[in-house]
């Protein structure tokens, strides 16, 4: 049998693997009420939650800004895959596999513990229809070396389509003997630092300060 050592040093390292593929992702609808969204210094614009899933103790992760681009403008950049290891935070790889329209089985590879591990996964990506001027892409797990996970972006135009609302959702659950409150959390801080992110690349792909 193993020692109570070697036994913690195990879970420490799956946790330190389960919220750095979590945080990486540093891929629904806007909250009911304000009270139910708690902006967060670190992330000014970016307003962030914990929306409860229904058979779990574990939430998904939210983040919702709003960036000065039309729609037409911000579609592009998240429908580009392979080009998400160029600004999704610990991306090592985006590798499109194969694809069909916005339907793409994209290979990802994320770098955590200051690149001592390597998280991969294959991911199915597409684009959802969605009534009135909403555009959803969901992306969700298809295999990898870590458990549940499935992520979504939803834009919707603002300011008579001056501007893009864009709603992330992360949810990764790591099947871990720890408090779910600790990946609850993980999920929501990825959520803010995916948006930050593909808001910092609209900037500079489309020029502004978006």
């Amino acid at each position: 049998m193993e020692n109570t050592a070697e036994t913690l040093l195990r879970t420490m390292l799956h946790i330190t693997l389960a919220a750095g593929f979590t945080m990486a992702w540093t891929i629904g609808a806007p909250p009911n009420h304000a009270a139910a969204v708690e902006p967060h210094v670190e992330n000014a614009g970016i307003f962030t939650a914990q929306v409860p899933v229904e058979g779990s103790n574990i939430a998904t992760g939210q983040a919702v800004i709003v960036v000065d681009q039309p729609i037409e403008e911000v579609l592009p950049i998240v429908l580009d895959y392979a080009n998400y290891v160029h600004f999704m935070p610990n991306f090592t790889k985006s590798k499109v596999l194969a694809q069909r329209g916005t339907r793409a089985m994209v290979y990802m590879e994320v770098s955590v513990a200051r690149g001592m591990y390597t998280l991969y996964g294959q991911l199915n990506l597409a684009e959802r229809p969605r009534d009135g001027g909403s555009r959803v892409v969901e992306g969700r797990l298809v295999d990898g070396n870590i458990d549940a996970f499935d992520a979504s972006f939803t834009l919707t135009p603002t300011e008579d389509g001056a501007g893009t609302e864009i709603d992330f959702k992360i949810y990764v659950d790591p099947d871990l003997p720890l408090p779910s409150s600790v990946f609850s959390r993980e999920n929501e801080r990825a959520a803010g630092r995916a948006v930050r992110a593909l808001r910092a690349r609209v900037a500079e792909t489309l020029g502004g300060s978006a």
